[in-house]
């Protein structure tokens, strides 16, 4: 006859061989992503120790930012699951991120992108999350920065000032990016398609 006691004591053991199961698979996957971060870092070593012009193809493909993050990210998901299996373990919360959306008077096309007026010393924010794939300065629009996300849409922001990020740098939506000055000069481009500001602002 089974007693309160054996149910509960059977009960328990099973929860407890669950989290020994799981965590085994746990500690199993993230031995497997370690691995395979290792190869491909000692892969891209033995590459670039081969010859200078493999350096140098190395360092236009990587330092040009020609690397499409947006496939590396999908591919990575499709066969090794999420980038961070306990990501909201380490979730940074002193990050400012905001829901508000960026206000502008006024909107104008301007060569592949748009102008906004905006406030004097306005707080930009992400309008999606990603990569920052790009950062520089450009003569009219001071330093601009170029953020990827997952499905491969880039947006550019221009006319930044005080920028918080850097090159490389994974960009939560609503983060603050920047200050800029009365003008914020925005760029949408997906597959070397310029795209409209409507479905984004």
């Amino acid at each position: 006859m089974i007693t309160k006691d054996s149910f509960s004591k059977i009960n328990t053991n099973k929860k407890e061989e669950k989290k020994s199961s799981y965590l085994s698979r746990l500690i199993f996957s993230m031995v497997i992503k370690i691995l395979i971060i290792t190869i491909l870092f000692l892969a891209s070593l033995i590459y670039i120790k081969q010859s200078n012009e493999n350096k140098k193809k190395y360092e236009q493909v990587v330092y040009n930012n020609s690397l499409s993050f947006a496939k590396i990210y999908n591919v990575y998901k499709n066969y090794l699951g999420d980038v961070i299996p306990f990501k909201n373990s380490f979730e940074d919360n002193t990050k400012l991120v905001s829901e508000e959306k960026i206000i502008y008077d006024e909107i104008k096309k301007e060569n592949n992108g748009y102008m906004l007026s905006v406030a004097s010393n306005y707080s930009i924010f992400a309008i999606k999350s990603g990569i920052v794939i790009k950062k520089g300065k450009k003569d009219n629009y001071k330093t601009m920065i170029t953020i990827q996300d997952k499905n491969g849409l880039n947006i550019t922001y221009g006319c930044l000032d005080d920028v918080n990020v850097e090159l490389y740098d994974y960009v939560e939506k609503g983060e603050v990016l920047g200050i800029c000055d009365k003008q914020l000069y925005l760029i949408f481009e997906k597959d070397n398609k310029y795209l409209s500001y409507e479905e984004y602002l």
